[in-house]
């Protein structure tokens, strides 16, 4: 019989992801490889479900356009927060990557896009929003959940 992935498997798998234009992103760190529990919100909805169906022990890649990957930036993710929002002994950068707590207690990451006398820029878009992705990856192994 076999073995393919599904909305609540939990895997082995080996994989790298990168932007269109070949710039590697992410990979899996364990050269064994990673165990992953679907469902479980470890990885973009969109990724996950991409994985859902594929066989055990097959090498595959995937193109996934940026409408089904992270989206497309959306402006109103993009907030001016007052400077003393903020540390007052917080050193900001451009660029930066800071955690957000939301009052859910759900944390998500914004970049700072601007720092201004008595506001800062920060954008809370996924930093691969917009982007084409190519996902290369090997179930290795579908684990009893």
């Amino acid at each position: 019989m076999s073995h393919t992935v599904q909305a609540n498997s939990r895997i082995r798998w080996r994989y790298q992801l990168f932007l269109a234009e070949g710039h590697k992103v992410e990979a899996s760190e364990d050269p064994a490889g990673d165990i992953l529990q679907l469902g479980k919100g470890d990885i973009h909805p969109n990724l996950e479900s991409a994985l859902i169906g594929l066989p055990q022990g097959e090498p595959i890649r995937l193109i996934i356009m940026a409408d089904q990957a992270f989206g497309y930036p959306d402006p109103d993710a993009i907030q001016t927060l007052a400077r003393d929002e903020f540390p007052a002994d917080w050193q900001l950068n451009v660029g930066q990557i800071i955690s957000f707590a939301l009052p859910s207690g759900q944390e998500i990451p914004g970049k700072v896009r601007d720092i201004r006398a008595d506001s800062v820029v920060v954008d809370f878009n996924h930093p691969l929003a917009g982007h084409n992705i190519t996902f290369e990856l090997e179930i290795l192994d579908i684990l009893e959940a």
